[in-house]
């Protein structure tokens, strides 16, 4: 029997409306949108989770698109992808970004007193494509991809890579921080998954979209690695033994990568001259092993945990547990634990959360402690450090904030950004931020960003300390080529000003193993209140699905920091991390023991 969709989200497949076309103003977007249902039919207009999924099925694009939304790329009048200027889409010979396009600096350009406590953004600077996936590699630049140049659903043609620290007056320099770069393998890498592997700083990169009779998000089975040694993309000859669209991966803790959930077949419901194709969702879990290849976790198949069921195969929240376990919290509040060794096991844990849907967020922030956003505004508070989960509630965002994210940040705090009360529907767009303090269980209001971050849209922390915001769009209802730059709180002074930040000389060596002692080297003078390591990023639809943060012991002598790191690879499983050094502000109020943290080094953990 044909799949049906989900109630209350039949969609017309996901095209503009025609009021969109002809280079219509943004101011008009939202009511325009909203009156031809652009919206995700999640929501009632409350904010509440109602039971109603919020799928991307009445999100997505049935047939390549004539006329294309709204599209904004960070500065200057919004216009669509035919209008945009020569400066706008100048590219250099070899395929550079024109600097001319971008900001100088991705500081804000003003400070004021509220930045102490609310942070800041900076200035809002183009991107070539919409930077639907963004990850951290170990050089210090970010990769990112999801659209081609012109913010079109089209992950086949392009990938990005960005230099946040690009200098353009050093010897040698490239001639602008982005490089717009050829995807030369076949694959369609539009909403896959995607990690650093731990051996070699690469980038894996498991299915994606397929186009089945002139209809897109199909699934595939490809994997494909980014090598950040020469921006090269290449596609394994060795395919997944299941076809995966907004599948999840992680690293367990021998460094093998864990790929869960993610849809096969779409629901479309035919015409007279295409067929009609079911949904089906691939609930087999696999191991790829660096080296080796794949193998099939048979025994784990769960429809529960990363099938059909409320969608709990779309984008999987999965956790690596202190255990070795894989956990997994679904959309319908119930938990799961995956071994994945062997031909794998799963089991049901006791415990249930609220329900929610695929697009909100949840983030580890201590070694085993997790914060999930639930229907609304709810947040749940996990603890999965024993053999059961300890739940309870977490409090409430300000907000809702689906398709929102949830960022750890050096300093221990979680940072929530982005994101609509509702839909994918600009109207609803939350420019407001938040940052709760899981020591106090504190929230307070942060700095507004300049722009929407809706459906597609990223956030992820930089080695810097600040986190970059940006995408949004894929099919709009403003195609967001854009990004800007958070500087939390900690980067100030009482009076507005920017604090004195720590400086890290060098950490030997770079490359170590569990239990071992690596000592740190600071350019700068005063005591290190702590040390931190922060593992890299790998993000995509409100998910970091391999962010986590561990504080480590160390001793001082000096400039010279002594530093332990992690004992176990289920708290901090091998591959690449950001460390930084933090210590008081000495401008800050006693009672508020504000840390500031250094810029990162980043770190191999073997």
């Amino acid at each position: 029997m044909m799949a049906k969709p989900h109630a209350g989200l039949e969609s017309s497949g996901g095209r503009p409306c025609p009021e969109l076309r002809n280079g219509v103003l943004l101011i008009l977007a939202a009511a325009v949108l909203a009156a031809c249902g652009g919206g995700d039919g999640a929501g009632s207009g409350t904010g509440a989770d109602s039971g109603a999924l919020a799928t991307p099925a009445a999100l997505e694009r049935d047939l390549p698109e004539e006329d294309a939304v709204p599209v904004d790329y960070g500065s200057g009048p919004v216009g669509t992808a035919s209008a945009v200027t020569e400066t706008m889409k100048a590219l250099s010979a070899d395929g550079d970004l024109a600097a001319a396009e971008l900001t100088a600096s991705y500081r804000p350009t003003t400070l004021t007193r509220a930045a102490y406590n609310a942070g800041a953004f900076g200035p809002v600077f183009g991107w070539p494509i919409i930077p639907i996936h963004m990850v951290q590699l170990p050089d210090g630049r970010v990769l990112a991809y999801g659209s081609d140049d012109k913010g079109n659903q089209g992950a086949k043609l392009h990938y990005a890579v960005w230099d946040p620290n690009w200098n353009p007056g050093a010897p040698g320099a490239a001639p602008s921080p982005f490089q717009l770069l050829a995807n030369t393998t076949g694959t369609d890498i539009f909403c896959n998954t995607q990690v650093l592997l731990p051996r070699n700083g690469q980038v894996f990169m498991a299915g994606g979209d397929r186009t089945v009779n002139g209809i897109v998000n199909y699934a595939i089975a490809d994997t494909n690695f980014f090598n950040p040694a020469n921006n090269s993309l290449r596609r394994e000859p060795t395919d997944m033994a299941y076809r995966r669209w907004y599948a999840t991966a992680i690293t367990n803790a021998r460094g093998e990568v864990v790929v869960l959930g993610g849809r096969d077949d779409r629901f479309y419901a035919g015409t007279a001259t295409k067929p009609a194709t079911a949904e089906t969702f691939s609930a087999t879990p696999e191991i790829y092993v660096p080296g080796t290849g794949w193998r099939t976790l048979a025994n784990a198949r769960s429809d529960g945990a990363f099938g059909e069921l409320r969608d709990n195969g779309l984008y999987p929240k999965a956790f690596l547990a202190p255990d070795g376990r894989v956990v997994t919290i679904t959309n319908d509040g119930l938990l799961y634990a995956l071994d994945s060794s062997g031909s794998g096991s799963i089991a049901r844990l006791n415990g249930q959360l609220p329900t929610t849907n695929w697009n909100t967020t949840a983030v580890m922030y201590a070694p085993g402690k997790i914060l999930s956003a639930r229907g609304g505004k709810a947040l749940s508070l996990i603890d999965i450090n024993g053999p059961q989960p300890v739940i309870k509630g977490g409090g409430a965002l300000s907000t809702p904030r689906k398709y929102g994210f949830s960022t750890v940040l050096p300093d221990g705090t979680v940072w929530f950004n982005g994101g609509s009360a509702n839909g994918n529907v600009l109207a609803d767009a939350v420019y407001t931020t938040e940052l709760w303090n899981p020591a106090t269980n504190a929230w307070r209001m942060t700095a507004n960003a300049s722009k929407p971050r809706l459906y597609h849209g990223n956030t992820m922390l930089l080695p810097s300390g600040a986190v970059v915001v940006g995408g949004g769009g894929a099919p709009g209802p403003v195609i967001g080529m854009n990004a800007e730059v958070y500087f939390p709180p900690y980067f100030f002074n009482p009076n507005g000003t920017w604090a004195t930040q720590p400086v890290i000389g060098s950490v030997t060596p770079q490359n170590f193993g569990l239990n071992a002692t690596f000592t740190m080297q600071m350019s700068t003078w005063g005591a290190i209140d702590k040390v931190v390591m922060v593992r890299a990023g790998a993000v995509t639809h409100a998910f970091n699905n391999e962010q986590r943060r561990m504080e480590l012991a160390f001793t001082q002598a000096g400039r010279t920091l002594t530093v332990k790191a992690p004992a176990r690879a289920t708290e901090m499983p091998p591959g690449y991390y950001m460390v930084f050094a933090l210590r008081k502000n000495p401008q800050a109020p006693a009672a508020d023991n504000r840390l500031v943290p250094s810029e990162a080094k980043i770190v191999k953990l073997s």
